[in-house]
């Protein structure tokens, strides 16, 4: 008799670590940059080997989580696609993840290659605005004038504004005043020509 487990079983634990992993990752990277592997390794109950198999780098491990974010963004944007508020609720559902996911945005400023690591995500992203935009131009709800680099640098905006704010409840607060302002400037009132 032998104590390994069969193989369907070895898989299913292999994702179970690694789920455990991911939200061990998104619960620490919430509230901060300085996430250390072993800090994420012990909060998901696994062993350093088993992190490292999954996530070869922090870099590695924040792109995934990031990826996470915006496979829930694409999802969001299926089940509004051809509202002409899609946008909008796209907009307003990527500054929560701004403010719940703080701690990637730190962490790519202060490095490079997790940066890099982010930009497939931020192209994902960009493919996955362009429709509802143009919808929401169509419909006369915003400026013909914004456009997808605008929306970058709105979130950009929003993250500065939560720069050395420790608490999430105050972030969350700023970044909904951000967002407020920002829609202020691009909406386009019922009737205006």
């Amino acid at each position: 008799m032998t104590d390994l487990a069969p193989p369907d079983q070895l898989r299913r634990d292999a994702r179970d670590n690694r789920a455990a992993i991911l939200a061990a990752a998104r619960a620490l990277f919430a509230d901060s940059a300085d996430v250390a592997m072993c800090q994420v390794a012990r909060r998901a109950g696994v062993g350093q080997a088993t992190l490292y198999r999954n996530f070869a780098s922090r870099g590695a491990l924040a792109a995934e989580v990031l990826a996470e974010h915006v496979d829930r963004i694409a999802a969001l944007a299926a089940e509004h696609a051809g509202q002409p508020d899609a946008f909008f609720v796209l907009l307003r559902s990527l500054i929560d993840g701004m403010v719940g996911l703080h701690g990637l945005a730190v962490l790519a400023r202060r490095d490079a290659e997790t940066d890099s690591q982010f930009e497939p995500s931020r192209r994902r992203l960009a493919k996955l605005l362009k429709d509802p935009l143009c919808d929401a131009k169509a419909a006369g709800t915003l400026r013909r004038d914004f456009a997808i680099d605008d929306v970058f640098l709105a979130l950009g905006m929003a993250r500065g504004a939560m720069e050395g704010l420790a608490d999430p409840g105050a972030r969350s607060a700023v970044a909904h005043r951000v967002l407020a302002l920002i829609l202020a400037g691009i909406e386009r009132p019922a009737g205006a020509a």
